[in-house]
């Protein structure tokens, strides 16, 4: 039988070359199949396909929008995803003590024995890792087109912050299902600490409570992207950086709507608009997942800590296009 691990990548992803995984693959091949996938769906069927197979672990190559595409074919399997995360960011990873872009701690995780149950949240049936955001936050992802993040990197999220502190935000109603009403003009929700990289926006979460820890703000727009940015940019400790709370809750479920049109994204990606009349059921998945996780969560090292800015990121995408040139 083969011991290699099942790793899904998408062949042609810039973030192989970007993050260095690449030439960090050659030199581990004997470690993994390579399984390689065409897209979004394709991944999810791939790790689906696998899971039946009887496969332990499969790995999967990517940021937290590819890594849940996997978690999504795996959820309520016995078999145990392995995270290389070479995103942008890679929030799951660091969550879970792996770091972002620290392959052979990664490594050591998959083919250890330390497993964490996750549990998995969902917006109208579409799941998500780490984090949910309704509002000006999602409207900025909703407007980084491909090219923009191709040629700007992280700094896309500036570019787009300004145009957005000018829109007036919609008003967001929250609602409980013991029957209270909240109201702000962002929502954000964590099934984990952390938010944005580093920063722990949600000190209390843990991702085997079965709830999420939800802040809602009532602001105008500049002044919640400031917020939320500060954060990140100051590695935030706890959910008392943002100053103009209307409520933080710990929820198992809630219904969201709004009067305007409404953007949202799931683990920093653009899922959608709610139009005003309809309805988002957030609510927790019956299943849980099965994540390979390190033995031991050794810090970062400053060296880690430096490359994993926003900043280095934007640098190493910019020496990226020039090699391309």
């Amino acid at each position: 039988m083969d011991s290699r691990t099942p790793l899904l990548l998408n062949p042609k992803a810039g973030s192989l070359f970007r993050s260095g995984l690449k030439d960090w693959l050659r030199k581990h091949r004997k470690d993994f199949v390579f399984v390689p996938t065409k897209s979004a769906e394709d991944l999810m069927e791939q790790a689906r396909r696998l899971a039946e197979r009887g496969e332990p672990v499969v790995a999967a190559a990517g940021g937290d929008g590819t890594l849940m595409c996997a978690a999504n074919g795996l959820v309520g399997t016995e078999t145990a995803l392995g995270i290389l995360p070479c995103g942008t960011m890679n929030v799951f990873a660091r969550e879970l003590g792996i770091g972002s872009r620290r392959f052979d701690i990664a490594l050591a995780a998959i083919q250890g024995d330390k497993r964490q149950d996750v549990d998995i949240f969902s917006v109208n049936g579409r799941p998500f890792l780490q984090v949910a955001g309704f509002g000006p936050d999602a409207r900025v992802i909703e407007l980084i087109t491909p090219q923009l993040k191709k040629h700007l990197g992280a700094a896309a999220h500036v570019v787009t912050g300004i145009q957005v502190a000018t829109e007036r935000p919609a008003t967001i109603t929250l609602t409980l299902p013991d029957g209270e009403v909240l109201k702000g003009t962002q929502v954000l929700m964590g099934n984990g600490k952390r938010y944005g990289g580093e920063a722990h926006l949600f000190a209390d979460a843990a991702y085997d409570d079965g709830r999420l820890d939800t802040a809602i703000i009532d602001q105008e727009n500049i002044g919640i992207l400031f917020e939320i940015m500060g954060i990140i940019v100051s590695r935030g400790a706890t959910t008392h950086n943002i100053s103009d709370f209307t409520a933080l809750r710990s929820i198992k479920s809630c219904e969201i709507t709004a009067d305007a049109p409404l953007p949202y994204h799931l683990d920093g990606d653009y899922a959608g608009t709610l139009q005003p009349g309809n309805t988002l059921k957030v609510e927790r998945m019956p299943h849980k997942l099965k994540v390979c996780v390190p033995a031991i969560c050794a810090p970062a090292s400053p060296i880690d800590r430096l490359m994993a800015h926003p900043m280095m990121t934007l640098l190493r995408e910019k020496l990226q296009l020039f090699n391309e040139l």
